[in-house]
Order: structure tokens, then sequence, then C-alpha cells
């Protein structure tokens, strides 16, 4: 594999449904499209730096299990401790927490598909019970994908296979579709006037800030996963980081692009109403009724849908092994196949925690409040596995290091996730449009996380 090769799959590593299902929020937390548009770019910068990192990491220590590898050699006392909370926070919080959300994109856009955005529909009709309905079919979602991991690891790869080209060829459509407008090239599209004033209402909270970074982490993720491959990679010192550099920058240039598009095409009103389908708003005014408003959200939710089959197959495989090591309990339950090979108790526990995850938030406020409630242990354990690629620097200087990050790059990383740990719990000078407490999903992140901590004196 090839630095081609090696970008496109930094690319379809890094997409998924975040594109599709987060800018509005993002757009209305900063205040302005022009503010939106900076942190996008930071985001990516955000990425850059973490993907270098983590490729450091990966080739100075070639071995299986990402940050669990990276946090057990880097900080061996207390023993394990570091990488047992990374595990414990991945199967009890990270994943499910991130196949509820995508569960419930996918049956917000599903719903869109069938009988359109919420704010269209009369009162006394579907709209009454609407977001009840997006959880009937998240509900449906990871309930087929688990029964379909339990029963066959084949067809459950070719599912995901199938579905994974599908978030790249919509946000290519996209993103395209946005310079044609932009360009003038549609005149049956009124244009908003979002871009009159771009930075008209900027927001200037960092309380604010911190809780968008949890989102852009969310849409940039996947870039952890790099490492898997590296073996893949021909001559990885000299391509690793033109792959990367040019993956990350190709993807955040798409997703400028798609942020342009809504924010040329969309009110802010609508978008702020329809927050998670800002992009199914936006198709549904470019391409007009069945195209926009079923072909392509149709696609979006089947992205959704992909997302979560890979999360299921990923983590139900993560429990499994983490039980028969002792990093779970219950090993004689978890750490067991069945006689199709799969491991059918892990993925019934998976399955569980997402429909608790999906149903305890209040209606419509499902998906951001998973999102940041993941983001918080997620870039703490990012930051941590980058801080400990500065202490094995400090350490053992002399240790092989076939790629080497920018030192000031690590730093800015370490610093970022940093600043996400603490300032989600400074209050907000502004009162946000959400109904739970603004600290509410980083302490649930935190204490899901933090209560592994007994299990492991056990």
């Amino acid at each position: 594999m090839g630095v081609f090769s090696g970008t496109a799959m930094v690319i379809g590593l890094i997409i998924g449904s975040g594109i599709f299902s987060t800018p509005a929020s993002i757009w209305q937390l900063v205040g302005s499209p022009g503010m939106a548009m900076v942190m996008w770019v930071i985001g990516g910068l955000i990425t850059y730096c973490g993907a270098l990192s983590y490729i450091e990491l990966g080739t100075m220590l070639p071995k299986s299990g990402g940050e669990q590898a990276y946090l057990d050699y880097a900080f061996k006392k207390p023993k394990a401790l570091l990488s047992f909370m990374f595990c414990w926070s991945l199967i009890v919080c990270i994943r499910p927490g991130s196949g509820a959300a995508n569960s419930t994109v996918f049956g917000k856009y599903a719903m869109f598909a069938a009988v359109g955005p919420s704010t269209e529909l009369e009162p006394g009709t579907l709209k009454d019970n609407y977001e009840w309905y997006v959880r009937a079919f998240g509900i449906f979602c990871i309930t087929f994908i688990t029964t379909v991991n339990m029963f066959s690891v084949n067809w459950a790869l070719r599912m995901h296979n199938t579905l994974t080209s599908i978030k790249v060829i919509v946000l290519f459509i996209i993103a395209i579709t946005g310079v044609v407008v932009m360009a003038g090239g549609t005149p049956h599209v009124e244009k908003t006037t979002n871009w009159d004033h771009p930075f008209e209402g900027t927001k200037g909270d960092v309380s604010t800030y911190s809780i968008v970074l949890f989102k852009l982490y969310w849409a940039y993720g996947g870039w952890n996963n790099l490492n898997f491959s590296l073996g893949e990679l021909r001559n990885p010192k000299r391509n690793l980081p033109i792959a990367t550099l040019s993956g990350v920058s190709i993807v955040t240039v798409l997703y400028i692009l798609a942020n342009a598009a809504y924010f040329t095409v969309v009110p802010a009103a609508t978008a702020f109403a329809g927050r998670e389908i800002l992009a199914g708003s936006f198709v549904n005014i470019v391409f007009g009724l069945h195209f926009g408003r079923v072909v392509l959200p149709t696609f979006i939710s089947l992205s959704a849908f992909g997302a979560v089959s890979a999360m299921t197959f990923a983590v139900s495989r993560v429990i499994f092994v983490a039980a028969r090591e002792g990093y779970f309990p219950a090993s004689h339950v978890f750490g067991r196949l069945s006689r199709f090979g799969t491991p059918v108790n892990a993925l019934i526990f998976n399955w569980c925690a997402i429909i608790i995850m999906m149903l305890a938030p209040p209606p419509g406020e499902a998906f951001d409040f998973l999102i940041d409630m993941v983001g918080y242990p997620q870039a703490i354990a990012y930051g941590v596995a980058v801080l400990g690629l500065l202490w094995l620097r400090r350490t053992e200087p002399d240790k092989e290091r076939p790629v080497r990050v920018w030192w000031p790059l690590a730093v800015f990383f370490v610093l970022v996730s940093v600043f996400v740990a603490i300032f989600p719990f400074v209050p907000p000078t502004e009162q946000l449009s959400s109904n739970i407490p603004y600290y509410l999903s980083s302490l649930l992140g935190a204490v899901l996380m933090l209560a592994g901590l007994p299990l492991w004196y056990v």
C-alpha cells in the first residue's frame, strides 16, 4: 500500500456520520457561521496532531491494542491501571454511547426519508410522538445489527463493507453541490443571508467551546485507528506522515465545503430546529421532493447504520478479549463463543447498554448528550496516550522511533485534552438551548470511566 492508498484509508476512517449530524449544533453553540468554519479548521489541526502522535507510538510500539498497549507501556505503575481504565471506558461508555448516538442518527434520517422533518408535520399527526418513532427506528437498527452479528461473522463483515463507501459518496455529493450552489449554478435555490455578516453573533464562552470540541472529536473520529494498518504501508517512515497530512487535509476541505453548502442554503432557524438533520434539510432544498427528501437521506441513514455495524462488530470482540484477559468481569460469561463462533454474550451486553443510553436522555436531546458524554473519556484517553509519548521521549530517548512527531504538535494536543477535561464543568455565561444541565454529560462520562477503578483493585 502506497501513499495514495494510505491517503484513501485515512479519508475512509475519519469520515463518518458526524459531518451530517453535528454542524448545526456547532453553528448554534459558537453563534456564527464564520466561527463555525474556524472551529472545523481547528478540528482538522487537532486531528492531524493526534494522528501523527499516534503514528509515532504505533511505529515505536508495533503491537496490537492501540491506546491500551500505549498506556500499558508508557505508564507501568500502578501496573495496568490506565490501560484497564481505558478498556473499561471503551466497553461501558465510549463504544455503546457511540452506537446509541449513531442509532439515533439512523432513526432521524430514516424518519426524514419516510415522512419528512417534524417541523413540517401538523399537530395531531406523527409530529406528537416523532422523537419516539426516531427511537423505535434506532432500536430496530441496533437490534438487527446485533442479531446479524450473533449468527454470522461473514454477513456482518459484508454488511459493513457494503455500507462503508456510502458515507464518502454522500459527502462528495454535498460538497460538490455546495460549490455549484455558491457559484450560482442552481438558480432555483435561493441563497440565505447567513454569509452577509459571517462572524456576527460569535460567542466567547470558553465552556461552550469545550463542548464544541467534543462534537469535533466525534466528526473527525477514526484517526486513532490508523495504526491498525501500519503493517500494510510501504516505507512508513516516509509515507505515513504524507498520507496522514494528505488525508486529514482532504477531509478538512470536504468538511468545510459541506458546512459552506449548509450555511449557504439552509436558514439558521431551520438548521437549529432540525439539528441532526441539517444535511437532510440541505439536500431537500437543493434536490427536491424525491432525490432530496427520500434518496439522499436514506443513504445518510445507511451511513449511520454502517457505523453502528462496524462499532458493534469491533466492541463485541473487545469485550470478549478483555474478559479473557481479566480486564472485564465475568470471564466465564463474556469470554465465551457461541456455536456460531460469535461472542453472543458480549453482543447482548453491548445491545443492552446501547438501548439504555438511547432511551435515558430526554426525547430530542439524546444525540448531543451522548456525543458529549462519549467525548469526555475519549478526549482524556487520547490526551494521556500522547502524554505517554512525551514521557517516553524523556525516559527512553534512545528507543527507535521510525516516525517522530514534532514535539510542539504533541504538546498542543495534550493541552487541548486538558482544556476539554476542565472547561465543561465551568458554568457557561449564556443559557444553552438544552434543558439538560450543562455539566451532566461530561460528569456522566467521568463517572462511567471512574466506575471501573474499584474493579482494578479486585
